[in-house]
């Protein structure tokens, strides 16, 4: 999984920006033509030479890796903000055409493995939109692997776990929310952050309740209630309530999880929230006989 792949357009970048020419940073120890082929991706630079070159140039290795990481995130930035409008829409078809490129790009980049998660993470889009569509078993063991060699869980593999929870075993994915919680006091210092872990653990907690995982359930139930303690976060507290009503029907609470979820719907109609008012209506016929 190489990290860094567009360091020949990130160095162009640099160079150009500085109005500096290729013959002005090329000496006897890297040739013009090895710097063009570089900046063209068609060829590497050995460490030794891509050191003399930023040297010639005048730019700092610690300049040039914020560069490269502000480039991938402005690329990834972008792909996540594409998949907004698609999935308001349900569109099956802008999903797909976003697979289908993601695909190649991981064809003509296999080194670069967030082009194959992307795929991965658009199919499940697909197979929401239309359940017809199977979701690929493999592409779950690809994912977890990737999760439990990745040290660090930021914003990406929060979303990609946020994603594709209904398409995973509960026994994986509560491996998965333990390993959440772990990096809790990590997220606590990043707002999205935080706000991810909180919708991550109420969609496990959702597909336990779903799957009749009633321990489990309480596991979430218990763990979620301390990160919607913001009397303003109006959300993810009805969400909390619909699915803590939820919880209490299943357990034989009957009455009590009635009241409590038709209070959820009744609070997401009051500010006008139509589309999640009739979700989750429909969870409530799913469920209610």
């Amino acid at each position: 999984m190489q990290k860094y792949d567009n360091l020949g357009q990130v160095f162009k970048n640099l160079r150009t920006n500085r109005r500096i020419s290729l013959k002005q940073i090329s000496n006897e120890a890297v040739s013009v033509s090895q710097l063009s082929r570089f900046e063209r991706g068609e060829s590497d630079l050995s460490i030794g030479k891509l050191l003399i070159a930023l040297e010639n140039m005048n730019v700092e290795v610690s300049e040039f890796i914020d560069a490269v990481n502000n480039n991938q995130q402005t690329e990834q930035i972008r792909f996540m903000s594409a998949l907004i409008p698609l999935e308001y829409k349900r569109d099956v078809n802008g999903f797909m055409k976003m697979r289908d490129e993601e695909e190649q790009k991981f064809k003509e980049n296999p080194d670069v493995y967030r082009y194959h998660l992307n795929t991965i993470l658009l199919q499940s889009f697909i197979c929401k939109c239309d359940s017809s569509i199977p979701f690929p078993r493999e592409y779950i063991d690809q994912v977890a692997e990737y999760l439990f060699i990745t040290e660090d869980w930021n914003m990406y593999e929060l979303i990609l776990i946020g994603n594709l929870y209904l398409f995973i075993d509960i026994p994986l994915l509560h491996t998965m929310g333990q390993e959440i919680l772990k990096r809790k006091s990590y997220y606590d210092e990043i707002g999205s952050h935080r706000n991810l872990v909180a919708i991550t653990l109420l969609n496990i907690w959702e597909t336990c309740l779903h799957r009749d995982n009633f321990e489990i359930a309480s596991f979430y139930m218990e763990k979620t209630k301390d990160l919607i303690e913001d009397e303003t976060d109006l959300y993810k507290r009805t969400i909390y309530l619909f699915l803590k009503g939820l919880q209490h029907y299943k357990s034989g609470l009957v009455l009590e999880g009635i009241d409590e979820m038709k209070r959820a719907i009744q609070i997401f109609e009051w500010v006008g929230s139509e589309n999640l008012a009739n979700n989750y209506k429909k969870d409530f016929e799913r469920f209610v006989r």
